[in-house]
């Protein structure tokens, strides 16, 4: 079977390819597989990775106002849902970008999960969509944060978006905000909140 060695290292090194077959023998056959190939591929970061390549043109498109790029992106029947409640088509999206006067801003997704049936797959993920002050306008930018659920189809080698739902996700307020905000709601009502006690009078009472 293996050819005698008189030296040490030729017999360590019969013993040791002895070792690694019955390893393979005894080990199922995932194992097996796995020892033989380490780099096993992943699907879902695959499909991951296929399905950001395209949602990164979407974003490039909108940054761009390139209204021909998001049209390639989303499907003719596209239904979306904005984090607003409103319902919009891909000719209506379009529209508002192209339209004057549109409010410029850009945009961000990140996709965490894909699930393919066939030639659909369902995705979500999160998005960061964020506003430029404009020092004309006396607009401050903003950042609105939220996640989103799509579902997407495969058309001409390549994915489309087919339907969309965001939704917003409120920042909570922070302790300096909630105290300006307690203290005009107690100036607003006129009242003296201060401590007093009884029989006592402070100067400004006087």
């Amino acid at each position: 079977m293996f050819a005698t060695t008189s030296s040490p290292l030729g017999r360590r090194t019969v013993w040791a390819a002895l070792g690694l077959c019955c390893a393979l023998a005894c080990a199922p056959s995932g194992n097996a597989q796995k020892i033989l190939n380490p780099q096993q591929s992943n699907p879902q970061a695959e499909q991951i990775a296929e399905i950001q390549k395209v949602v990164d043109r979407w974003d490039d498109a909108v940054d761009q106002h390139d209204h021909y790029g998001v049209e390639l992106v989303l499907a003719p029947q596209y239904i979306g849902i904005t984090d607003q409640g409103e319902v919009e088509n891909r000719d209506e999206l379009v529209s508002l970008m192209v339209m004057k006067g549109a409010e410029h801003y850009s945009l961000q997704q990140k996709v965490t999960s894909v699930r393919e049936l066939g030639d659909v797959a369902v995705v979500n993920g999160m998005y960061d969509r964020l506003y430029p002050a404009s020092r004309l306008s006396h607009i401050k930018a903003r950042d609105e944060k939220g996640v989103f659920s799509q579902v997407w189809i495969r058309a001409h080698n390549s994915w489309q978006c087919i339907n969309s739902q965001r939704t917003l996700i409120a920042d909570a307020v922070s302790a300096s905000q909630k105290k300006k905000a307690d203290k005009a709601k107690g100036e607003s009502l006129g009242h003296d909140l201060r401590f007093h006690l009884p029989g006592r009078h402070s100067s400004d009472d006087n």
